[in-house]
């Protein structure tokens, strides 16, 4: 008897000891904070992307539109105002009778930073603007 007395008394004093459990709890809870910082870079870095490419459009579209530009000069200026370390657009331009188009794409996985989940593999961002063509 005195050896299970012995054993419970060590058993209890282990189960009130409180050492360790931040760092436990540290070590569970730090994969799912990384999951939610990244995913939030991501998706910000897209919806930042795609505000940048609707400005570049309708800028374009404008001077289009004011006959500053032909369609191919007009296609080189939104790649290389669009373009920024992760990747550059495809740029299409459509001068309809009364209308101008303007649109971006490129596949999102160049966009992103980490991508490290693989929700952007059938993604693309995009920015569509048209604009009435003013008279000469």
């Amino acid at each position: 008897m005195p050896l299970m007395t012995k054993l419970r008394t060590r058993l209890h004093k282990f189960r009130e000891k409180s050492d360790g459990t931040v760092s436990v709890e540290f070590a569970i809870w730090t994969p799912f904070m990384m999951f939610i910082l990244i995913a939030a870079i991501d998706f910000s870095i897209l919806f930042m992307t795609q505000s940048h490419y609707w400005g570049v459009a309708r800028d374009t579209a404008r001077l289009v539109a004011r006959h500053a530009m032909d369609t191919p000069d007009a296609q080189a200026y939104a790649v290389a105002r669009a373009g920024s370390y992760f990747g550059s657009p495809i740029a299409e331009i459509t001068i309809r009778a009364e209308t101008v188009s303007v649109s971006l794409k490129a596949p999102a996985n160049s966009v992103l930073l980490f991508d490290a989940f693989g929700f952007a593999d059938d993604l693309d961002v995009t920015a569509a603007i048209t604009q009435s063509l003013e008279p000469i």
